[in-house]
């Protein structure tokens, strides 16, 4: 029997595209070479296929798992990852749950503090960046004054402008949503199409700007973009195609917000990029034979592309050994 329609792309697990503003080379080996990696592991774990549970467990272990304070995995996380999305659940908590400010924190800051990293990376530079969020170090504005008084951490001033950017950028709403799952056709492919916003169902989407050097005396505050990054911009275009709304995005620091908005002009430029990707990833998975050969076909970008930065050595010695495959 052939391959169904869409059997091409179910040989290297590839169910839907997502926002592409990643290198093609990362995102097969992440979906057909990790995941895999990973679904074995805990299907060995849970009984449901027979292995090694070692070397299962050390699989995961490998990948920097673990489950966060809210029962999700994690996986290669970072201090600037959990924060955000610790930050974004003070806003849930408190926008879309209508929770206190205190319980909203509260959650947020058990996040935070959950936090673990890899065995593979410098845990006191962890430890140090995560240490900085909750120390009592800038005046109500966010600054390092001589004449204020030393009132705030970066963490709680994160959060709070966090959530009065997404108030704002939600004015008019009845009530605010929280994330939901979207799904839609993009043209001329065949997979569809996957977008996760924040609110709104597509309205607003929030990203937060942490503190430089975090782990030393000397932090300096991440500016507030002056327009809207690239990546940024393909996952709005995403979310406006499948919803249909035009998007807007909130940046916060502790320092402040700013919202920004798209011209439906930048929205198609992106929306153009996104099927070009999509096109050329699903053409690439028809004509590979195997992931060597479908990884052969790309540009790893091992020096140049931040995906790559946090991976354990080992796997990432393992990448470059499969990019390398000749068959």
């Amino acid at each position: 029997m052939g391959l169904k329609k869409t059997g091409w792309a179910d040989r290297f697990n590839y169910k839907h595209h997502s926002n592409p503003s990643t290198p093609d080379a990362w995102t097969f080996f992440d979906k057909a070479y990790l995941r895999v990696q990973h679904n074995k592991a805990w299907q060995i774990l849970t009984g449901k296929i027979q292995g090694d549970e070692q070397e299962a467990r050390k699989i995961l272990r490998d990948s920097g798992h673990y489950k966060d304070s809210l029962g999700l995995s994690q996986y290669k996380d970072n201090p600037n990852m959990v924060s955000g999305r610790a930050a974004q659940v003070y806003a849930d908590r408190l926008l879309v749950d209508d929770a206190s400010p205190n319980e909203a924190m509260g959650d947020a800051i058990n996040l935070l503090q959950g936090y673990q990293g890899g065995h593979w990376r410098d845990a006191d530079k962890d430890n140090l960046i995560i240490a900085h969020r909750e120390r009592i170090y800038y005046d109500a504005e966010g600054k390092r004054s001589k004449k204020g008084d030393l009132v705030q951490a970066e963490f709680s001033l994160v959060c709070e402008n966090s959530a009065q950017g997404v108030r704002e950028a939600m004015q008019g709403s009845n009530r605010i949503i929280g994330e939901i799952d979207l799904f839609g056709h993009i043209p001329h492919c065949q997979l569809p199409y996957f977008g996760k916003p924040d609110y709104g169902e597509g309205r607003v989407e929030l990203k937060t700007q942490w503190d430089q050097a975090a782990d030393t005396d000397s932090p300096r505050a991440n500016s507030l973009p002056k327009k809207i990054k690239a990546p940024h911009l393909m996952q709005l275009a995403g979310y406006w195609h499948l919803s249909k709304i035009v998007p807007k995005i909130v940046y916060a620091n502790r320092l402040g917000y700013v919202i920004l908005e798209p011209t439906i002009d930048e929205l198609q430029f992106a929306l153009d990029n996104i099927v070009q990707a999509c096109k050329r990833r699903e053409k690439l998975m028809q004509v590979a034979d195997d992931l060597p050969e479908l990884l052969s076909l790309t540009d790893p970008q091992f020096a140049e592309s931040f995906v790559w930065r946090d991976l354990n050595p080992d796997i990432l010695t393992k990448a470059k050994q499969l990019f390398g495959s000749k068959k």
